[in-house]
């Protein structure tokens, strides 16, 4: 057999009141009070006196002082060893054999040959 049941459930619901509030806001007032403190000035007077002092100045002086620098030479001298090589070369023989090639000579004349130039002469006249 089914019953049935109800079942409730709650819902949160927010709802807007206005809740006022009193601020105390603590402000610092500045009061201002002179209180007169006494205080020396001090006034310098100045009086100029010369006074001498030794000035020392060195003065350098070149001495030359001897010093003896010893150093060893290594000379190097080549000597002569002579070993023989036996190389071989082939030696060419040279056999000359003629052979008659036929070369085509060209023969170049030269004529002469008029070209006529043509010549401006320009004649200035002055008429009175």
């Amino acid at each position: 057999i089914e019953v049935p049941q109800t079942l409730f459930r709650e819902k949160v619901v927010e709802v807007p009141t206005i809740c006022t509030q009193e601020l105390v806001r603590a402000v610092p007032k500045v009061e201002v009070h002179e209180i007169i403190k006494e205080v020396p000035k001090i006034e310098y007077q100045v009086t100029e006196r010369v006074v001498e002092v030794p000035e020392v100045r060195y003065v350098e002086k070149i001495v030359e002082v001897p010093e003896v620098h010893t150093q060893e030479i290594v000379r190097t001298v080549p000597k002569i060893e002579v070993q023989e090589v036996v190389k071989t070369v082939p030696k060419v023989q040279v056999q000359v054999q003629e052979r008659i090639v036929e070369v085509p000579k060209v023969c170049h004349v030269e004529r002469v040959v008029e070209v006529p130039q043509v010549q401006v002469q320009e004649v200035v006249r002055t008429v009175p």
